[in-house]
Parts: structure tokens; sequence; C-alpha cells
């Protein structure tokens, strides 16, 4: 089940935040472990539909709404971030690769949203793959019960 959300702000910039489903075959490529496979993995993508404006505080706050809420009403459901280099982000600090930065940009954002809502149930479980050229970055969003199972896969993948 693939879904999207679609943010917009008053300065005409709009964000798609698309949600890709992964099947208990593909996870089965990575784990057999019997807890993560009753779970439901989302590949999450951030797309900017229209606009050029930097996006702001209200723009992630309504992203981080709109998975929350996804997350609340699928109690199985674990996000997943994958923080890539495709198209360069405009950024201060320019000694962090755009992947690093996004990663940091996405873990600030989530740690600022569990914090100002009281959130204490949902973890930001991030991971570093380690390539011949330079790192990627991950994270996982997992309702903590599921921390476990989520570190288990994260683990796998760190190791392929």
């Amino acid at each position: 089940m693939d879904i999207s959300f679609d943010i917009h702000n008053d300065k005409g910039d709009q964000v798609r935040v698309a949600l890709s489903y992964y099947d208990t075959e593909s996870m089965q490529a990575f784990t057999n472990d019997p807890l993560t496979l009753t779970l439901v993995f989302y590949d999450v993508t951030l797309v900017r539909v229209s606009g050029e404006n930097n996006i702001g505080i209200r723009t992630l706050k309504a992203i981080c709404d709109v998975l929350y809420r996804f997350m609340n009403d699928n109690d199985t459901a674990i996000l997943c971030f994958y923080c890539d280099d495709l198209t360069d982000v405009a950024r201060h600090h320019t000694e962090l690769t755009p992947q690093e930065y996004r990663s940091r940009l996405f873990s600030r954002m989530f740690d600022i949203y569990v914090k100002s809502n009281n959130i204490a149930d949902i973890v930001n479980y991030g991971i570093i793959i380690e390539t011949e050229n330079t790192p990627r970055f991950a994270h996982f969003i997992t309702p903590e019960k599921y921390l476990p199972a989520v570190m288990l896969l994260g683990n796998i993948i760190m190791e392929k």
C-alpha cells in the first residue's frame, strides 16, 4: 500500500510525504526474526512538488503531525527514512555531506516534535551504513516496544 499526503505552506510551497510499503518478502531478505516480520515497514520520501523557499518549522511540524497520526493509526507501522545525496541541499555547515545534514536535520526535527508533544513511546533509531566512498544515514521511527526488533534489523543492514 503506497499512500501520500500533501503539505502546503502560505508561501506557495508544497511537499509530498509519500509512504511506500515494504512487503514481507522484501523484509525476509534481511531477517527471519518472527517479531520483525510482523511489523509493517514504510519508506518515507519527502518530495518538493512546488516552490523554492526554505521549508520552515511550521511545514516540518506539519510533516511530523501527518507521520505521527499515521503511526498512531497503524500500531505495527515502522517508518524508514533514508538520507540520500540525489540532490544537494542548502546548508550552513558545508563540511557536512548532504546525507549527514539531512540525517541531523531529521533527527533534530523528530526530537523537537516528540519533546514538544510529550510523546514518550516513539523512538528514532538511526544507523550509519558504511560504503566505500561515503557513509549513508537511515532512520527508523518505531514504537518503543518494537525497538529490539528494529535494532536487530538495523544491525543486519549495517553489516551488509
